[in-house]
């Protein structure tokens, strides 16, 4: 066997004039196969993955207490009360996050964070924030109900009550704080604040 050195020479020489080319041509095929791999490992994380029922009720379907009187003529409601209030809010979506993962283990109550949450929720003394008189009818009864359902909380959390029973008295609290925000806050600062959005 012969070596034909004038060619192999000629073939090394082709090989380094066009190197970068070449580098460039096995870098798009490492990327098409990596692409490819990516989009494989998703169909298939996708199918072994059932869609989960939900456990959770949405806090945006839940019902609005309804206003009795109309529209109330803008009133001038002290901006604590509707930080204290948006505050609730906060506070009762985070306990909601956390009543769906337990973590509770049994004698373990003060150290749930879902527990802690609902203390703090108590804790807000909304009882001592409400709305002016000349808010309407539909704000004081929606602050009314709201106290309410507050004291269903705290009744609930004194009895150890299970986690599904938690969960709707602070989804009804969440539509009580919406609605009563709703008739506190004028239509024209609602707007403004959407637009902000």
């Amino acid at each position: 066997m012969t070596i034909d050195w004038d060619k192999l020479y000629l073939a090394y020489d082709w090989a380094k004039e066009w190197q970068i080319l070449l580098a460039g041509l096995l870098v798009v095929v490492a990327a098409v196969i990596i692409a490819w791999a990516t989009v494989r490992a998703a169909k298939i994380g996708s199918e072994k993955s059932a869609p989960k029922p939900r456990t959770q009720p949405d806090l945006r379907l839940a019902p609005a207490p309804a206003a009795s009187d109309g529209p109330s003529p803008p009133a001038a409601v002290s901006p604590e009360l509707l930080n204290s209030l948006e505050q609730l809010r906060s506070l009762i979506r985070s306990a909601l996050g956390s009543l769906l993962h337990p973590r509770e283990k049994p004698g373990e109550k003060e150290s749930n964070p879902a527990y802690f949450l609902c203390q703090r929720i108590l804790h807000l003394r909304l009882d001592q924030m409400p709305p002016p008189a000349r808010a309407g009818r539909a704000a004081q009864e929606g602050h009314f109900d709201l106290l309410n359902q507050l004291n269903a909380l705290r009744a609930h959390l004194k009895k150890d009550a299970p986690p599904s029973d938690l969960c709707e008295i602070l989804v009804q609290l969440n539509a009580s704080a919406r609605g009563l925000i709703a008739t506190l806050t004028p239509a024209a600062e609602r707007r403004r604040q959407a637009e902000t959005r």
